[in-house]
């Protein structure tokens, strides 16, 4: 794992992870919330057997990289792109799970001449949807439902306190038994346990912007994507409606939607880098 900073042209830093194998093929990784860019460091070694290079950011306010007041999803492109510039990637493909769904398909649709394919692993769609709202989790539909990003914030601060602590005290959500059995693990539980902290290493304001942004309405065009697409939600999701990856599925054009059974929103982790390595298979020229 390789852990460095990278500093964009308004003189915010980007905390970054590598993972994987350092000349693999590369795939822009969006995390959940809360969530960090330690989000897959329990993947290394299966994703450089892959042939992978994964490269994970925090999102502004999170873990080490800088906040960004006012940041709407689709201001995530731009970052995209000053970094892998800096890395001198000219192509990759984009993941993103759960939260981190809608910055895939933002950086698909918004840099179509870069991102050579995306996986949106159980991803939040387009809130806009009212039929996004049903069966969703009470705290984060508060959240973006609160008036403006001052609300949500005291909101957040409120139930999870200043330092987000309240999050792993009682998260309140009903997991089923492969997300528990994953939280478990001893190796898995304490990448999770680590993960949750470095989110909160700012605070829980970061937490709160992050999903009140994610209730706006998406302001990209989802249908400008032309990269091959793959849809992916496990059967046993309690976490997020599968409804969220029908109707992204049904926004992208060409994207498939695949069900994975026997999986939960956190065991799915496991199932990255055979679906990230599918992807960029997707990409090849026929």
């Amino acid at each position: 794992m390789r852990d460095t900073t990278h500093t964009l042209a308004d003189g915010r830093v980007l905390a970054v992870v590598e993972l994987g194998a350092p000349d693999g093929a590369p795939t822009l990784f969006f995390h959940g919330a809360p969530s960090s860019r330690l989000a897959l460091a329990l993947l290394d070694a299966p994703l450089a057997a892959e042939g992978l290079r994964l490269i994970a950011a925090d999102r502004p306010g999170f873990g080490g990289s800088s906040p960004q007041p006012e940041r709407r999803i689709e201001d995530a492109a731009g970052d995209v792109a000053q970094l892998t510039d800096q890395l001198g990637l000219a192509s990759f493909a984009v993941a993103g799970h759960s939260s981190g769904g809608p910055y895939a398909v933002a950086a698909a649709a918004q840099l179509p001449d870069r991102v050579t394919g995306a996986v949106v692993v159980a991803g939040v769609t387009d809130m806009a949807w009212p039929g996004a709202w049903d069966g969703y989790v009470d705290l984060e539909a508060e959240l973006m439902r609160a008036p403006d990003l001052a609300a949500a914030v005291a909101l957040a601060t409120e139930r999870l306190g200043a330092d987000g602590g309240g999050f792993l005290e009682d998260s309140g959500f009903d997991m089923p038994a492969p997300d528990l059995a994953l939280l478990d693990d001893p190796e898995a539980g304490a990448a999770e346990f680590t993960d949750i902290i470095e989110a909160f290493r700012q605070g829980v304001d970061g937490y709160a912007r992050d999903v009140f942004i994610q209730g706006l309405p998406w302001a990209f065009d989802p249908g400008a994507v032309t990269a091959p697409v793959h849809v992916v939600h496990g059967e046993l999701d309690t976490l997020l409606p599968i409804a969220h990856s029908r109707h992204t599925a049904d926004l992208v054009p060409g994207a498939t939607l695949t069900v994975l059974s026997g999986h939960g929103h956190l065991s799915i982790i496991r199932e990255f880098p055979a679906l990230f390595a599918a992807i960029h298979r997707a990409a090849e020229p026929a």
